[in-house]
């Protein structure tokens, strides 16, 4: 049987499946994502974007990321909870929030990215792979 992933916002009105498992699990600290998530870092699933199925209103908040390329956050048009974004220089998969996937999803990150904008205080586990930036690869094609 295969598993489906769902992620959505607290109040339940912004909602999105997906078919597949991720293809990558990061831990950015780039200060969008501590912008967008009131958070020092976010934990990110890479999921590919022809495997969703969305649902619900949301708000937009468009930025221009460091690669200097468009990405959007996507947050409930309801309760304002952050679910999903998408970053034009990860053509092709959406990132999700991963602490609101459901059933509880075992986060388990392959690298942090963005560390040159890391939080005052934010400790990375030690042998944990880094990235100053993005890393040298693209998520989801090694």
């Amino acid at each position: 049987m295969n598993q489906t992933y769902r992620a959505q916002c607290p109040c339940g009105q912004l909602a999105v499946h997906f078919a597949e498992a991720p293809v990558a699990q990061l831990v950015c600290h780039c200060r969008d994502c501590q912008t967008v998530s009131g958070m020092p870092y976010s934990n990110v699933a890479f999921f590919k974007v022809e495997d969703q199925c969305a649902q619900g209103e949301f708000n937009a908040i468009n930025m221009t990321g460091g690669s200097g390329q468009a990405k959007q956050y996507r947050r409930c048009r309801q309760c304002d909870g952050f679910v999903y974004g998408t970053v034009d220089a990860l053509e092709g998969l959406v990132g999700v929030n991963a602490s609101s996937l459901k059933p509880p999803f075992e986060f388990s990150p392959m690298a942090h990215v963005w560390t040159s904008e890391k939080a005052a205080g934010v400790e990375i586990p030690a042998g944990a792979f880094q990235f100053p930036k993005a890393p040298p690869f693209r998520p989801g094609k090694g």
